[in-house]
């Protein structure tokens, strides 16, 4: 019954597209404005009705109706409740009617107030499109179809998307191409009504919040790649990622040419050729996905929607273009550029540069499918490729980045310059004299941390010579001359943080690419194995059950220069119903590199392990923070006009909310960026490695008396931690016994006049009851010095994860030998011997 009204509800919502933009077109050619609230009115039925198929989606996902079969693909009776919310948008027939609902969302909100013929002209195509997608989603692509036979259980959450990015990832980007069919339908409504002057204005907000919602679905699908795919990167270069980043490059042109059109009444022909592309990108982007064009882990599967697409992209792309050419009378440039070495000139140089940057993008995607359609044979533009290509072009664009800000008109180039350009210079330079000092001198490497040293000094100094004046002129202290200066000229230091937050990304982005580590261990329970700075001992393989899949976790103890770091715990998850198998990445971030590994693969007696250590990586999580932040000042709708007391409150009161608006949604990108711990434990310390001075510590014998380990430096001491429950321990403890036999003293040799180093074996029951340690002292005989660790002080002081684990101490006082697991007598005798020079 469900899935029937869901159904019935896309079919309304589409005649009701259609019908708004009929309705609104009649009260163009007739100026009724009955016709007009009447188109209004179905734009509104349109968004409601999608908004309540979203929610009988939602429903039958609660309700785990797999007669749907949307629903019995995506989801699963054990499926926590949080996955099969996101599960909505999942796979295609869910994203499409998201995007639909989003659509006619968007075209309400646009075309809210009275209808004049450019908002009328707006209503229409917003209208049209959203028909389009309803059309696509009803027709093709239907989330409410049924299944012949019901299962039982659906198939479940694909393993890959159960990661927090990819409940706000697909979103975000949603919310980022389908805000930019606003601008588009804005432009054209423009030049239909032949008023192309005001459109960039009524275009700027939502092209700029269509450009933070883009930016952050891409930062979030990095951290996801990062964090789930287990490669040891965040971008490589997918076809996928790159149809979500081709229209961010056009909307951030498009962002810096509407500032030219509204300032100097220039660029309008670039502006409306990029709003135009962005569009376009975003339908081609569409296209790719879903006509199974390309091969991705990010795509959906082959379907029909291809020739569809592709003929809308066509119809858009040929009407938007002829439609540009016969107003083209209407777009000359009432003036003529100010010169190169002015900021309309860098602003042009910069244009250019995304445009290219998005061509060499585009053609990489779509190499291997043209070479293969014309040669028969497919060549992959992988990696190494975009970035040999691209690379060169984004340094160019950091390097207007930098002087941008410090340019006005050509005639005062450099005079500016001189009085303006200093903290550029210096920031340049303290860049390249950081990265030297940590050792990355490669002159390529150095050339890029110039660069966005340059640029980073340069937004820096402005936003701080702008609050000093403001403080300096207000007489304002700094908090406050800060919030003023946010609300006098927010789009100007918004653009200044969004600056800095390009910067410190692009210190991530030369630190990954250029001084990446990789190798591949692999380790015995027990082993230690050094890998430049880094000390790994492979603890443990653990396995258990968790819920739909059974877990393998490798448990490692990460030290670098002998200081112990985390104990990371990579997994490999085994799913009951598909048998994937997904692989867990476990990371310990911090501000140089992060350490990153892998558990590629087990056996009984080893693991497989990928290290990876990715230097400066923070910084790219960090800097898409500052970005984000960026963003959401300069789309924040403040103003600085003198308002009347009720005014003013509900000012106060907006302004409020966009705050709150504001940290809510920096708080979810953080935590979908930097996640909750990524396979890190929270143990508080690590073991003493080899050739490190032993913790010392006071035991409690079962005798009464006490002893200190540093009582015994000039002998050698065994230090083993056990316990009764411990079958291992159960076995090792006679091996113990008779080697602490065969090597202590007898009574002859302690009072010889001449020194021997004695072998001393201490026992520490580890979390145990001292009746149960003392029974098995009594039935196993056992002779040497036996104590009680029973609040696990000292285990905690020598990083003990499991038992048995044993620790042989030099003469002194440093550990020479670490044990972990059963030691044979063998191992000891070797090692007791070396120590005791026997």
């Amino acid at each position: 019954m469900l899935a029937e009204v869901g159904t019935s509800v896309v079919g309304l919502a589409l005649a009701a597209a259609l019908y708004a933009a009929f309705a609104v077109y009649k009260s163009i050619r007739r100026t009724d404005p009955r016709w007009a609230r009447s188109g209004h009115n179905g734009i509104y039925a349109a968004a409601s009705l999608l908004g309540l198929a979203l929610l009988l989606l939602l429903a039958a996902f609660l309700g785990d109706q797999f007669e749907v079969r949307y629903v019995a693909q995506h989801s699963s009776r054990d499926l926590p409740l949080y996955l099969k919310a996101s599960a909505l948008w999942a796979g295609q027939e869910g994203s499409l009617l998201l995007w639909s609902f989003l659509q006619a969302l968007f075209a309400a909100l646009v075309v809210r107030g009275s209808l004049d013929d450019h908002r009328g002209w707006t209503a229409i195509l917003l209208s049209l499109i959203t028909a389009f997608f309803v059309g696509v989603t009803l027709f093709l692509s239907n989330p409410f179809a049924l299944l012949d036979r019901v299962p039982a259980d659906g198939e479940g959450l694909n393993p890959l998307l159960r990661h927090p990015g990819m409940i706000f990832h697909p979103p975000a980007l949603y919310l980022g191409y389908v805000g930019l069919a606003v601008p588009f339908a804005l432009a054209m409504a423009a030049l239909i009504t032949r008023e192309v002057e005001g459109w960039t204005q009524m275009a700027r907000r939502w092209t700029l919040a269509s450009w933070l919602f883009l930016g952050l679905g891409l930062l979030l699908g990095a951290r996801w790649a990062y964090d789930v795919l287990g490669w040891g990167g965040y971008w490589g270069w997918d076809p996928v990622e790159n149809a979500g980043l081709m229209p961010w490059l056009t909307a951030t042109a498009l962002l810096h040419g509407g500032v030219m059109q509204e300032e100097r009444k220039g660029f309008r022909v670039w502006n409306l050729l990029l709003v135009i592309f962005s569009f376009v990108l975003v339908l081609f982007g569409t296209f790719t996905t879903r006509s199974g064009m390309i091969q991705s882990v990010h795509a959906f599967g082959r379907s029909p929607l291809g020739p569809y697409f592709l003929a809308f992209i066509g119809v858009t792309l040929v009407g938007s273009l002829a439609l540009l050419y016969t107003r083209r009378s209407l777009l000359s440039d009432p003036r003529s550029m100010d010169g190169f070495l002015s900021r309309e000139g860098l602003f042009f140089l910069a244009l250019v540069l995304f445009l290219t940057l998005t061509g060499s993008v585009l053609v990489g995607s779509t190499l291997p499918t043209l070479t293969e359609a014309l040669t028969g044979q497919r060549f992959e533009a992988g990696p190494e490729w975009f970035d040999r290509v691209t690379g060169p072009q984004f340094a160019a664009l950091v390097l207007v980045l930098g002087f941008c800000p410090l340019f006005g008109r050509a005639a005062q180039a450099l005079t500016r310059l001189r009085s303006r350009g200093w903290p550029a210079l210096v920031g340049a330079a303290l860049a390249v004299l950081l990265a030297v000092a940590d050792g990355l001198n490669h002159w390529t490497s150095l050339l890029g941390f110039g660069l966005v040293g340059l640029a980073g000094g340069t937004a820096v100094a402005e936003i701080a010579q702008g609050v000093a004046a403001r403080s300096r002129r207000e007489k304002e202290d700094l908090l406050r001359a800060v919030w003023s200066l946010i609300r006098h000229h927010q789009r100007r230091y918004g653009g200044y943080l969004v600056h800095i937050g390009v910067v410190l990304m692009a210190v991530g982005i030369i630190g990954t690419r250029m001084y990446p580590f990789e190798t591949e261990l692999v380790l015995s329970p027990g082993e230690v194995v050094d890998v430049g700075r880094y000390t790994l001992i492979f603890e443990d393989l653990r396995q258990e059950e968790a819920g739909d899949h059974f877990s393998t976790y490798a448990y490692l103890s990460a030290y670098r220069d002998g200081e112990y770091l985390a104990t990371l715990t990579p997994r490999l998850d085994l799913y009951f119903g598909s048998d994937q198998t997904v692989g867990v990445p476990a990371v310990r971030a911090g501000l140089r590199e992060d350490l990153y590994l892998v558990l590629a693969g087990y056996s009984s007696s080893s693991a497989t392990l990928k290290m990876f250590v990715n230097p400066l990586a923070a910084f790219l999580w960090l800097g898409g923070l500052v970005f984000l932040a960026g963003g959401v000042v300069a789309v924040w709708p403040v103003s600085a006009v003198r308002l009347s007391v009720p005014q003013a409150r509900r000012r106060a009161v907006r302004d409020g909310v966009a705050l709150l608006a504001m940290f809510l949604l920096l708080t979810a990108a953080g935590v979908a960026m930097w996640g909750p711990g990524h396979g890190v434990s929270a143990q508080q310390t690590g073991r003493p490695l080899p050739g490190q001075p032993a913790p010392d510590f006071t035991l409690s014998l079962l005798d009464g008396s006490a002893l200190r380990l540093s009582d015994l430096r000039g002998n050698v001491a065994v230090v083993n931690f056990w316990a009764t429950w411990c079958p291992p321990c159960q076995e090792e403890l006679p091996i113990l016994q008779s080697l602490w036999a065969e090597y202590s003293l007898s009574p002859e040799e302690a009072l010889s006049s001449t020194y021997q180093p004695e072998a001393v074996f201490l026992g520490l029951a580890y979390q145990d009851q001292e009746s149960l340690v003392r029974a098995t002292v009594a039935r196993m005989g056992l002779t040497y010095r036996i104590g009680l660790d029973l609040d696990g002080r000292i285990a905690r002081a020598y990083g003990i994860t499991g038992v048995p684990e044993t620790f042989i101490i030099d003469p002194q006082g440093q550990v020479a030998f670490v044990h972990i697991g059963p030691v044979t007598a063998e191992q000891l005798r070797g090692e007791l011997d070396a120590l005791l020079g026997r």
